[in-house]
């Protein structure tokens, strides 16, 4: 499997401009089509306006959505004139996880930003990088609002021999086989499938190197395990399934550990 195209949720904030630039060089590194998308969504008035002020307020979220489409785009074509990818730009109206992943059909990888979401947290309670995972049907790769560079040279699997697991892993093998980088492992004791051996003898079969396993404890601590291994192994991507496991639930999402989508300086590819 290679990566041909991908799409790039784009708006005009200081994060919304690293993350093109993340885009643009993975699509580059990949020689991907690389399709830019701002959705305007409906306007949501928060429900705590008073309902005097409602129309008053819609019509300023309506003028900001407009200046916000309108240098999003400018700002992904600046960006694509001084490149040499291939890229295409799309501007929709409409709910915003919905036309994300209808145009996710057609990509093989979906980036979206760590902090983007798609109206008021009582009507739309899920971050659209939660909302799109769940629903598009292609991996998903979150960055981080400040993103840097986009190298690759460590990966951690987050691994419970889970269907979402084994999608999530396969759907990074091509960044990790272009980028010739090594992961570890990082397993629930007592879950797996039968020991990690014949993963590993997988994963070298691609030309990916594997530098360790760790076991996480199986319940209790594991999120914040995870958490800590993260952050002290100086990885540059997280790859894991979402919804595979409870623990990894509440390490994405959020419970007694902090959320991965919210809180990671690391990107995470994530697959359902």
């Amino acid at each position: 499997m290679t990566i041909r195209d991908i799409l790039v949720h784009v708006d005009g904030t200081e994060a919304g401009k690293r993350r093109i630039a993340y885009a643009f060089d993975l699509a580059e590194r990949h020689q991907a089509r690389l399709t830019g998308v701002h959705v305007t969504a409906p306007v949501d008035v928060p429900p705590y306006y008073k309902p005097s002020m409602v129309e008053q307020v819609a019509t300023a979220l309506e003028h900001h959505a407009l200046s916000d489409a309108q240098a999003s785009e400018r700002l992904f074509k600046a960006v694509a004139s001084t490149r040499s990818t291939s890229t295409l730009w799309q501007a929709i109206e409409g709910a915003m996880s919905a036309a994300i992943c209808k145009l996710a059909r057609w990509t093989d990888l979906v980036v979206l930003g760590q902090y983007e979401w798609e109206g008021a947290v009582e009507t739309h309670p899920l971050s659209l990088a939660e909302a799109v995972a769940v629903d598009c049907g292609r991996p998903v790769l979150v960055v981080p609002a400040a993103i840097g560079v986009g190298r690759l040279h460590r990966a951690l699997v987050a691994w419970d021999g889970s269907r979402e697991a084994v999608r999530a892993l396969h759907d990074a093998l091509p960044l990790l086989r272009e980028a010739k980088a090594t992961v570890e492992v990082a397993m629930i004791d007592g879950e797996g499938g039968g020991g990690l051996e014949p993963l590993f003898d997988h994963l070298r079969r691609h030309q990916i190197g594997v530098e360790d396993e760790v076991h996480l404890p199986p319940s209790g601590s594991t999120a914040g395990a995870l958490v800590n291994r993260l952050k002290q192994g100086h990885f540059d991507l997280l790859i894991m399934g979402a919804f595979g496991h409870p623990v990894w639930i509440e390490f994405l999402f959020g419970g007694t550990t902090p959320s991965a989508l919210f809180n990671a300086s690391t990107p995470v590819l994530i697959s359902h």
